[in-house]
């Protein structure tokens, strides 16, 4: 367990950096379709992925940081 930290420290940081990513695509996306008087089917579509994989990126932030604090004991 010599590089305990290490690891977490990068696991943390990568996905943070997928979380801030996801997050920001999808408000985004949201503004766009907000914006537009009549938004496309694809525009739709693109902002549902992004949802999704903003979620996605959530749930693993979490993980990460529920595992975190599980190993500080």
């Amino acid at each position: 367990m010599k590089y305990l930290d290490e690891v977490c420290k990068v696991l943390s940081d990568e996905v943070e950096s997928r979380y801030l990513i996801s997050r920001d695509r999808w408000q985004e996306l949201t503004d766009e379709v907000a914006a537009t008087s009549d938004p496309s089917v694809e525009l739709f579509q693109q902002a549902e992925q992004s949802y999704k994989e903003y979620v996605r990126a959530s749930k693993e932030y979490l993980a990460i940081a529920f595992k975190k604090k599980f190993l500080e004991r």
